[in-house]
């Protein structure tokens, strides 16, 4: 769902992205970057990014916590396995981020239709 209070600050789809998943900037540009390039192991990525693979892993690892990712497992013929990572068609991050708008508006309107009803207990302060 959408954080009410950031919500005026989007302007932006790279904004959308980020508020509608709870995502960093660069989490975003990791996903950008992978739909451009396609395919990819998180040491290639880092290179191309130019960060640290440990940061691009974390990335990739909240990525895929939303669904913007993918992981597939690929044999190695001398035994062994490597990991590649491929971001979801932009098509369907749209149509996740449509579901996500949806759902925050309908939980607007249900916050709406209980305006000036008695507000609930304030949260005590510590």
């Amino acid at each position: 769902m959408l954080p009410e209070n950031i919500i005026g600050e989007v302007q932006t789809c790279h904004d959308l992205v980020q508020c509608a998943f709870s995502l960093a900037g660069f989490e975003v540009e990791v996903y950008y970057q992978l739909s451009q390039s396609g395919p990819l192991r998180a040491d290639e990525l880092a290179v191309k990014i130019g960060k640290d693979r440990s940061t691009v892993y974390r990335a990739l690892q909240k990525l895929m916590t939303c669904g913007m990712v993918y992981r597939e497992t690929k044999s190695i013929e001398r035994g062994g396995y490597f990991h590649v990572y491929k971001a979801i068609d932009k098509e369907l991050l749209r149509g996740k981020l449509e579901r996500c708008v949806d759902d925050w508006y309908a939980h607007m309107q249900e916050v709406l239709s209980k305006f000036g009803e008695a507000p609930g207990p304030l949260p005590k302060s510590s």
